[in-house]
């Protein structure tokens, strides 16, 4: 048996042990769920809060166990120690060291009934989503591991974000805006990197993605960022000045990665909870690649048309 097959059998044999794990607990921690278009900075933020602040995350490790997650949380406490770094590394959203950051995605996929990407309607999984029990299995992973936790669900949260910040009242939200050219290019680089005719990164509801999914590589990335874009600056601005939500800039980040930890810390004490920080030495690198001039201009020309659709 393969390596990756005899950890996935594993796992899907922990119900039991799982189950015992479970008890009733109510909200006591802070949690932060991150958001943002992909190849906006969220790995770096994410990493950043993990490894500078008190928070916990889901890690390499742990995120082998989304079916049992209190067992992987478990298990992690038992033999994973943080080890907070001094430079952030990332591959595509990926990172690398066993006790960093994870996306999660299977366990928000399962939760939030992502069966089929290029189908997904929000509003019809909204219905089906079993919110007590998702709100118990998060507040029971605080609870294991004694702290609030970094989560990276993307636009997974995006999609349900109201009904997020209701069951969890003490997390806050963090929308990461970055300029939308710089963003449309590195997407772009991404799935020429892999297989320009498969998407890459944040799927839209089926009934965008089936408006997009034929049209040319440059004018479906225009759309993907137009439309996500159009849709976290949106329920921000519905809730603006709401205490669980903050806007950050990637740029921001980068030059002042303390005046950011800073300026979190503040909405988390806002929602009854506690951060705290260990400064950064400097600032951090901001990952920027050249252009081709005139796929630039096309990939402008493409935002500012797709940008009239949403």
């Amino acid at each position: 048996m393969k390596k990756l097959g005899f950890i996935d059998e594993f796992a899907s044999n922990l119900h039991d042990l799982e189950a015992s794990l479970q008890i009733d607990e109510k909200e006591a921690f802070s949690n932060i769920f991150v958001m943002g278009l992909p190849r906006s900075g969220t790995t770096l933020l994410t990493q950043l809060l993990y490894n500078n602040t008190d928070l916990y995350c889901i890690n390499n490790f742990m995120a082998r166990f989304w079916e049992t997650p209190l067992v992987g949380a478990k298990l992690s406490q038992i033999t994973i120690s943080k080890t907070p770094l001094q430079e952030f590394h990332s591959h595509y959203g990926r990172t690398s060291d066993i006790d960093q950051p994870h996306e999660f995605s299977l366990f928000w996929h399962k939760w939030l009934k992502v069966h089929n990407f290029e189908k997904y309607d929000p509003s019809v999984a909204e219905k089906l989503i079993k919110w007590s029990e998702l709100s118990s299995k998060i507040f029971n992973l605080n609870g294991i591991l004694g702290g609030g936790l970094v989560f990276k669900p993307m636009e997974f949260v995006g999609f349900h974000l109201y009904s997020f910040m209701e069951i969890f009242k003490k997390s806050i939200f963090i929308y990461l805006e970055r300029d939308p050219l710089e963003v449309s290019h590195s997407i772009l680089r991404a799935r020429k990197k892999a297989d320009t005719s498969q998407w890459w990164g944040s799927y839209p509801p089926g009934e965008i993605f089936d408006s997009v999914k034929n049209k040319s590589l440059i004018e479906q990335v225009a759309h993907q960022v137009c439309y996500f874009k159009k849709m976290y600056e949106e329920k921000f601005l519905d809730h603006n000045q709401h205490p669980q939500l903050m806007r950050l800039n990637y740029d921001d980040i980068c030059k002042s990665p303390n005046n950011s930890l800073s300026r979190i810390g503040h909405v988390v004490e806002k929602v009854g909870g506690n951060l705290i920080i260990s400064p950064v030495r400097e600032s951090l690198q901001k990952i920027s690649h050249g252009h081709d001039g005139n796929e630039s201009q096309k990939m402008e020309a493409a935002l500012k048309k797709a940008d009239t659709c949403y």
